[in-house]
């Protein structure tokens, strides 16, 4: 075994899915199964359970996972202290962040980043807000870029702040949204509360969802066809032009916000290539775009 085989397992853990796992690690199905078997034959003893929809891990499986974890941790963390020493910053820099800011923000910073640092290794996971903050507080990113307020007690930095939304194709008064169609995107449970307390502030029924998705570029093209109207934070509508874009009033009329911040932790600057990457996104103006 080696320290590949701390990955695939990593892997495999969180998707349960041999397809999945195969995806994402841009193997083929039957390379990965037959690694599966020879970790199984190097341990003796079953670490899997196959079953018609994915895989559940043993008793063993999950006792060799919790080793796997730690081992790829340690060894991340000794190589970011190595590799960061002397006078070139060099190094790993993991980042965790939103999906919104991840497509609309993100691809022109890491650009900009990588041509200031072309030495710092980048892994970026992109995701639920929630899900990303997770991760950081496990420990498995540097830098966490999250929408919403989170109760962090170390650095905390306001990047972004812009309004939620009504998108709809038609003309659609606020007042009128009960007895209208609701495309509900499932979003981050932390801003499906703010709309939630915004929805109840303003009306004493709940939304009429006719169609539910996971994806915020699927009810955005679902309101373009005109099968209802959602809630958005503005920035996710520059894909869709066509579409109206009514900014959401809390009732003493304040804008109702959606805030951006990055999170990281007191000793980011004993990593040179975290400290960089704080340094450079603090010293960039986000209300420009």
């Amino acid at each position: 075994m080696d320290d590949k085989d701390f990955v695939l397992l990593k892997t495999l853990y969180e998707e349960k899915n041999i397809t999945h796992t195969a995806k994402r690690l841009f193997m083929s199905q039957p390379a990965l199964s037959d690694r599966l078997k020879k970790l199984e034959q190097e341990f003796g003893c079953t670490l899997f359970i196959r079953q018609p929809r994915g895989i559940t891990f043993t008793s063993e499986g999950e006792l060799l996972c919790r080793y796997f974890n730690h081992a790829l941790h340690d060894y991340h963390r000794i190589k970011e202290i190595l590799t960061s020493r002397g006078s070139t910053v060099k190094g790993f820099l993991k980042i965790g962040c939103s999906n919104v800011f991840a497509k609309y923000r993100m691809p022109r910073l890491l650009s900009e980043f990588k041509q200031a640092y072309p030495d710092i290794e980048i892994n970026m996971r992109s995701g639920y807000s929630h899900n990303r903050y997770k991760d950081f507080l496990e420990g498995d990113i540097h830098v966490c870029i999250a929408r919403g307020d989170h109760n962090w007690s170390e650095h905390k930095q306001l990047l972004w702040q812009e309004p939620l939304c009504l998108f709809t194709k038609m003309p659609l008064e606020i007042a009128d949204l009960p007895t209208a169609p609701y495309i509900h995107y499932k979003t981050d449970p932390i801003l499906q509360s703010v709309l939630d307390d915004w929805w109840y502030a303003h009306f004493q029924k709940p939304p009429r969802t006719t169609i539910e998705v996971d994806a915020m570029d699927t009810a955005l093209k679902l309101v373009q066809q005109n099968l209802g109207f959602t809630l958005l934070s503005q920035s996710c509508g520059q894909d869709t032009p066509d579409i109206m874009t009514i900014p959401l009033h809390l009732p003493n009329g304040e804008p109702l916000l959606r805030k951006t911040w990055m999170y990281y932790r007191n000793n980011y600057k004993h990593l040179s290539s975290v400290k960089a990457f704080v340094d450079f996104i603090n010293q960039h103006d986000f209300s420009n775009g």
